[in-house]
């Protein structure tokens, strides 16, 4: 990076400017075919695939099954009302530490053949299908699922 100093008339302080960068434009590697060019497949399947999770949020039998694994809280922060037992380590958390995970995992969503059997995984009427996992769990179980 070149800095030049410039001086403005006589004895007035040094300025210091940068010299502009060069710009390396590199073709995109790969086609943006969603969204009127600007979204790759991936970024359009991923926007979908966060949408659909985030319409079932509030689906009913994750709650049940939230509400199954939990106790009134038994220590001394008041605050807390009720504390959530992970199903991994059987220790009990606040409700910020825990996740609704699902058993049988969801699955990939990469083309539109897979947008029904996403969503059948996603929304299983039985409170079974899900279970509370502690962050630190919930994220090897899903290390181990993908083969990390």
């Amino acid at each position: 990076m070149a800095i030049r100093l410039q001086r403005k008339g006589g004895a007035s302080p040094t300025k210091r400017t940068r010299a502009p960068k060069a710009k390396n434009k590199l073709a995109p590697r790969v086609a943006r075919t969603r969204n009127g060019g600007t979204m790759t497949e991936a970024q359009f399947f991923q926007k979908l695939r966060g949408a659909l999770r985030s319409a079932f949020r509030w689906w009913k039998p994750m709650s049940m099954a939230l509400d199954n694994s939990k106790r009134v809280h038994k220590g001394l922060n008041k605050k807390l009302k009720y504390e959530y037992q992970c199903a991994l380590c059987t220790v009990y958390y606040a409700r910020t530490s825990v996740e609704i995970d699902h058993i049988i995992p969801c699955g990939t969503l990469r083309s539109f053949e897979d947008v029904a059997t996403f969503i059948e995984r996603l929304t299983p009427e039985d409170p079974k299908a899900f279970q509370v996992l502690c962050k630190a769990c919930h994220l090897k179980k899903t290390n181990e699922e993908r083969g990390k």
